[in-house]
C-alpha cells in the first residue's frame, strides 16, 4: 500500500519502546496523553507593547500511555506496512521502571491502515547513551486489566521529533 493522507484512528497506531537491551518491542496500546513537545513560556511583554510577547524556554516531551496489562514473552518489533507483533507491556516495562538508562520510543501513526514509512512518527532512537526515553512510573489496574507507565525523555536528550521514517533501536 501507498502512505495515504486524510484521517485515521487509533486503531492504526502502534507503540515501539526499547526492552532492557534496547531492542524495539510492539506494546499492546490502549490510550495514550498527547504527544509532541510542550515549551514553558516566559512572559516579555512591557507595558508600551501593543500585543503579548513571550520567549520559550526547554520543551518537555513528557507524556503518559495506558496499555492491556499482560505478561507474553517479549516479540520482535513489526516493520512498515505490518500488524504489531505483540509483547507483553509488563514483560517489557516493569524492568525498566526507575532504571534511568535511555530507550527507544517510537510512536507510529497509520493513516487508514497500519503505519509505513512516509506516515507520521514520533519518538527518539537511542544512537547514544544519552539519548532517549525513561520510564518514571508504573501502574497496574488488575480490574480493568491495564498497565499505565509514565514515559520522560532522559536528561540531556536530543528532543524527539516528528518524522517519517522507522526509528532503529
Amino acid at each position: 500500500m501507498a502512505a495515504q493522507t486524510g484521517r485515521t484512528v487509533s486503531k492504526w497506531m502502534k507503540f515501539q519502546f526499547g526492552d532492557s537491551s534496547n531492542a524495539l518491542r510492539d506494546l499492546p496500546l490502549k490510550a495514550i496523553g498527547d504527544i509532541g513537545l510542550t515549551y514553558d513560556e516566559v512572559d516579555l511583554t512591557a507595558l508600551m507593547d501593543a500585543v503579548k510577547g513571550v520567549l520559550t524556554n526547554q520543551p518537555d516531551g513528557s507524556f503518559d500511555a495506558t496499555f492491556v496489562f499482560d505478561t507474553v514473552a517479549a516479540g520482535t518489533a513489526s516493520g512498515s506496512a505490518a500488524a504489531p507483533v505483540l509483547s507483553g507491556s509488563y514483560t517489557v516495562l516493569q524492568p525498566l521502571v526507575d532504571v534511568m538508562t535511555p530507550r527507544t520510543l517510537a510512536i507510529y501513526i497509520g493513516v487508514r491502515h497500519y503505519w509505513e514509512t512516509g506516515e507520521p512518527v514520533f519518538g527518539v532512537a537511542r544512537a547514544t547513551t544519552v539519548t532517549g526515553y525513561v520510564v518514571t512510573q508504573m501502574k497496574v489496574n488488575v480490574e480493568a486489566g491495564e498497565l499505565k507507565a509514565t514515559f520522560k525523555p532522559y536528561p540531556g536528550s536530543a528532543a524527539p521529533a516528528w518524522g517519517t521514517a522507522i526509528l532503529a533501536g
